[in-house]
């Protein structure tokens, strides 16, 4: 029983196996898309054909799976496209029969279809082998594809033959290694399942070749890797083609079919082809070449035939490593192989010359493209031209196309140039230069050595792109025929001319012209040089290595002079390194010095200074000592400051900051400094602008500024008697200042050494002074960019004019300059300072500065410390010195960011350099101060410091009253406070009884305690309330008084919660 269940459901299964089976390989019928543009063709049909076909009203044609671009575009939205749908319409046209397609899963199921009697012929894929199987017979080729070569664009002139190891990529096997292996026999060959990832892997580098069906590959290469990838040689077999399949009893429709094929000519194979790929369309190939038999017997006896080729004619013709013909003529003369089965052996020669030479020999077929030229028939015959391109004259792109070939220019042309003649009796007042080629040419005109060049288009702009970019141009030569590229055969050859000319004439122009945009586009391709250089080079070499020898015979004589100079050298050396480490220990000495030095006088000048603004009462004699001792100080730390300039432009450190300024503003504010000196002297001081108040000018003000100082304060001090006189003009771009006075005048000698550093003239004996005033005047206008002279004759006075190159203009307004004001005190403020300096001197003179200012400070005398007490108290200003032990100002700062960003720091340094302002600025303090700074400048400073402390109550008259004691302050003010809380819980309970006497009593004692601490609004409502007891306040004003005077008391408690010691 088990047995016979079993037997049912393997039956059932089977039959539902079976349908299963039989409904996915169901054909599926397609809709034929061809296109309907082609006309029908004439067809031979007997009489009995066409009742035939009438009868049979339609054929059904299978097709199959893959889809195989061009042949067939898809078939998923059930309409059949492509070159298979295009041939098929064609014939339902022509046979005026309908052909109905159906759509089978894979070739077998078709062709077990047609044997079935379900279709009527099968239409296959591209094929590499013909039909072997004897039950079925094919029909006449429908569409040809020929094997093809691709490569990377970078790869284009590799060597199409190599025995070298290469990665070869196919698909599905075709073609065969026997065919990979004659081009490259030790290729390493990947076989894939498509086109797409064959032709990615060369395009990824994986591969370096790719051999297909050009049919397959051009569709690809359009569609997916037109700018990655192109096709580089074509072989005319194995070919691929596509055929109908019959059954043997099907003869008739059998011959119809072939006869309809055989109607189809070349143009219409073509229109159908192009319709579908950009390029690389060999239709015109499926028909041989219609030659005559004395053609064809010379093919026969000419199997290989020799090309003379020059490859520095490019883009026509260059040569890979292998020396095969490349370039435009390279891929005309495969297609002429494939049209004849030719055979091309490259003759390469290397100029002009050797082409005659080799032609000569008389052992050559064709030569290289040449321009077509009638007078050259009488020795050479001439192919149709394939190419036509304008001659035209290449100039430098700067240069003006209007005068490209004006007389007395330098003309580059070939010698042999067809033009040549033509063009020296058009132009006879051009110097013609005869150089061997045009890419000769084209280099001098790339290199200045000539005007211009003749060339033809193609040849300019592909030699242009690649090899000098943006560098030419060209223009077309008017009133010249164009040159006509063609071949050049012998002319006792008629019949090689004869089918040249076939097979020119047959390929389509428009493959013609995508050969040449192949070759113009084409990046990276150069040109090997070493055959046209290796004589010279060899001739270069030869003469070297006899140089070589003298020079080592010479050597031999020299050994000993040599060894010494080397001594000498090193010796020199040495010394050259002493003085450049002498000459930096000098640098840091001179800046250590200057640091050390300014120190301790800017410490002297502030002192000074405090005196000088002290109310106490000085006599005239000590007055005049602390005046003549800052005055000491003043020209001590000048003539440091000189020293360091000095330094600085002799090192070359010193540097420029531009600024826009009035320049009359700036003359005057410097001539405004010795307008004392001068009448004190009684000497006048004149100033003569020709300047326009409105123009502003770039320029460095403190470089300028200190130039005039040392020129003005020079003419005022050696003038005894008469004037100085200054005067300002602008010529062009150039500012023009003079400096005339009437003093001694000098001698040529001493002005020869008086911009010598450390030098004085005979007059400067009398004065006192360093000596480098006019030194670094000279250093700091070179400096600028500008220059001084100097006039000058005894007894005569001197004229000193500097010249200054500025930009100017009317439209920008400078930045107005700060005026020192008088020295105020600061009334009232309340900021809290706190000064990090490790020299007490520097502390204390910082500190007196501040409190003549009304400000208070406290001290620290280190980084450490400092940022103990910033972390402890609230203050508004840091004032640090940079260089301090265990934490110097920079680290301070530093520190101090972390945690607060609104804290204003200032550094204060005697290292009066640049690069220390950016140190500090860097650290993030707000400003960086340079010693000595005086009293004003710290006012001024100290009025953008805004007080963070929201204090009510009058501080400077409680550090009065406390002597700076901060916490005695703190303390006085929470005592006052304690009182005034007090008083006012005892006003509340003498309103609660009526007792108004008392209210106005305690509200006096809160009164002068408002009063004392100088809090304004508290001691108005004070003496308001005070002055309406006890009469003129009612029952229901006074609590109201009373909570007015309870808010106030509330403010004041928090101001004293905000006041730190």
């Amino acid at each position: 029983m088990m047995n016979n269940w079993l037997i049912v459901v393997f039956i059932v299964l089977s039959i539902g196996g079976r349908a299963v089976s039989a409904q996915q390989k169901s054909p599926v019928e397609l809709e034929l898309s061809g296109f309907n543009y082609i006309s029908p063709v004439p067809v031979y049909l007997s009489e009995d054909d066409k009742r035939w076909l009438q009868q049979k009203k339609k054929l059904s044609v299978a097709v199959y799976e893959p889809v195989q671009p061009p042949l067939v575009l898809t078939t998923l939205t059930g309409r059949y496209r492509g070159m298979n749908a295009d041939y098929l319409a064609l014939i339902q046209h022509s046979l005026n029969t309908r052909i109905s397609v159906m759509a089978y899963p894979d070739q077998a199921d078709a062709v077990e279809a047609l044997k079935k009697g379900e279709v009527d012929m099968v239409l296959t894929g591209l094929e590499s082998q013909s039909w072997r199987e004897a039950s079925v017979q094919v029909s006449l080729s429908l569409i040809h594809s020929w094997p093809n070569l691709v490569t990377s664009l970078g790869n284009v002139m590799a060597p199409l033959q190599s025995a070298q190891r290469t990665g070869v990529a196919i698909v599905n096997h075709y073609p065969d290694v026997d065919f990979i292996r004659q081009s490259f026999p030790d290729a390493e060959i990947d076989n894939y399942g498509s086109y797409q990832e064959a032709l990615n892997s060369v395009n990824n580098g994986r591969n370096a070749w790719f051999f297909g069906d050009s049919l397959t590959t051009s569709t690809w290469l359009s569609q997916e890797f037109s700018l990655a990838l192109t096709t580089v040689k074509y072989w005319p077999a194995p070919q691929r083609k596509s055929y109908f399949l019959f059954l043997p009893a099907q003869q008739r429709l059998r011959e119809i079919v072939n006869n309809t094929l055989s109607a189809i000519d070349e143009n219409i194979h073509g229109q159908i082809a192009q319709s579908m790929i950009d390029k690389g369309n060999l239709s015109f190939l499926i028909e041989p070449l219609v030659l005559t038999p004395r053609e064809k017997q010379w093919l026969n006896n000419h199997k290989t035939l020799r090309v003379i080729i020059n490859p520095w004619f490019a883009p026509y013709t260059m040569v890979d490593g292998s020396q095969q013909t490349r370039g435009i003529v390279g891929d005309v003369l495969n297609l002429i192989g494939l049209q004849t089965g030719i055979q091309f052996e490259t003759v390469v020669v290397k100029s002009n010359k050797e082409m005659v030479a080799e032609m000569k020999k008389g052992n050559w077929h064709i030569v290289q493209a040449a321009t077509y030229d009638l007078s050259r028939e009488d020795y050479l015959s001439f192919t149709h031209p394939f190419i036509t391109t304008q001659f035209v004259a290449v100039i430098r792109k700067e240069e003006s196309k209007e005068h490209a070939l004006r007389p007395g220019n330098h003309v580059a042309i070939s010698a042999d140039h067809t033009l040549l003649a033509t063009l020296k009796a058009k132009y006879s007042g051009i110097v013609w230069e005869e150089v061997e080629n045009s890419s000769v040419a084209l280099n001098l005109v790339a290199t200045g050595k000539v005007d211009a060049a003749i060339s033809n288009q193609l040849t300019a702009r592909y030699l242009s792109e690649h090899y000098y970019p943006d560098q030419l141009s060209w223009i077309p030569l008017t009133g010249e025929e164009p040159a006509a590229i063609s071949f050049a055969v012998p002319r006792y050859e008629p019949e090689l001319r004869q089918i040249l000319d076939k097979a020119l004439d047959d390929i389509p122009q428009k493959e013609v012209l995508q050969i040449v945009s192949k070759w113009i586009r084409l990046p990276d391709v150069k040109i090997d040089t070493w055959e046209l250089y290796n004589r010279p080079f060899y001739l270069v070499a030869t003469l070297a290595s006899l140089l070589v020898l003298s020079t080592l015979l010479w050597a031999v004589y020299l050994v000993r002079e040599v060894r010494i100079r080397k001594r000498s050298q090193r010796l020199l050396k040495e010394e050259r390194n002493r003085a450049l480490r002498a000459n930096e220990e000098k640098r840091e000495f001179l800046s250590h010095m200057s640091h050390e030095i300014r120190t301790p006088v800017s410490a002297i000048m502030g002192f000074l200074e405090l005196l000088q603004f002290s109310p106490a009462k000085f006599s005239p004699e000590d007055k005049a000592s602390v005046d003549q001792a800052a005055q000491a100080s003043r020209s001590l730390l000048k003539l440091i400051g000189e020293i360091l300039d000095l330094e600085k432009i002799e090192s070359g450190l010193l540097e420029t900051v531009p600024q826009w300024k009035y320049p009359d503003s700036l003359i005057q504010d410097n001539i405004a400094l010795f307008s004392a000196l001068a009448a004190q002297k009684g000497i006048a001081l004149r100033y003569d602008s020709r300047l326009d108040a409105r123009e502003a000018m770039r320029l460095d003000p403190q470089l300028l500024g200190q130039v005039l100082t040392n020129i003005i304060g020079n003419a005022v001090k050696f003038t005894e008697h008469g004037d100085v006189r200054i005067s300002a003009v602008k010529h062009e771009q150039t500012l023009v200042i003079s400096v005339r006075d009437s003093g001694p005048g000098m001698s040529e000698e001493e002005q020869r050494r008086l911009f010598t550093a450390f030098s004085q003239g005979k007059a400067g004996e009398h004065h006192r002074g360093s000596g480098l005033g006019l030194a670094i005047s000279r250093g700091l206008m070179r400096q600028m960019g500008g220059t001084i002279e100097l006039q000058s004759e005894v007894n005569r006075g001197t004229t000193v004019t500097l010249s200054l190159p500025v930009q100017t203009s009317f439209d920008i307004t400078p930045a107005v300059a700060d005026v020192d004001a008088p020295l105020p005190v600061l009334q009232g403020t309340t900021l809290r300072v706190l000064i990090a300096d490790d020299l007490p001197f520097s502390r204390l003179l910082l500190k007196r500065q501040l409190m003549t200012l009304g400000i208070m400070a406290d001290e620290a005398d280190n980084g450490e410390m400092a940022l103990h007490y910033l972390q402890q108290g609230n203050y508004d200003l840091l004032i640090t010195d940079l260089n301090m032990p265990v934490m110097d100002g920079i680290e301070l700062a530093r520190q101090v960011r972390k945690s607060n960003t609104t804290l204003v720091i200032w550094g204060l340094t005697a290292t009066a350099q640049e690069h220390e302002r950016k140190r500090c600025l860097s650290a993030g303090m707000n400003a960086c101060l340079f010693k000595p700074i005086t009293l004003s400048q710290l006012s001024h400073l100290l009025s953008g410091v805004s007080d963070t402390h929201d204090t009510i109550f009058d501080l400077e008259r409680l550090a009065m009253l406390a002597q700076g004691n901060r916490a005695l302050m703190l303390r006085a003010l929470k005592d006052a406070q304690v009182e005034n809380r007090c008083d006012l819980t005892a006003a509340y309970k003498a309103s609660e009884s009526g007792d108004y006497r008392q209210v106005k009593h305690h509200i006096h004692r809160i009164n002068g305690t408002a009063q004392l601490l100088g809090v304004e609004t508290l001691m108005k409502a004070a003496q308001s309330l005070e002055d309406k007891l006890p009469d003129a306040m009612t029952v229901t004003e006074l609590p109201a008084e009373l909570e007015y005077i309870q808010t106030l008391l509330d403010e004041l408690e928090r101001a004293i919660g905000k006041f730190t010691p």
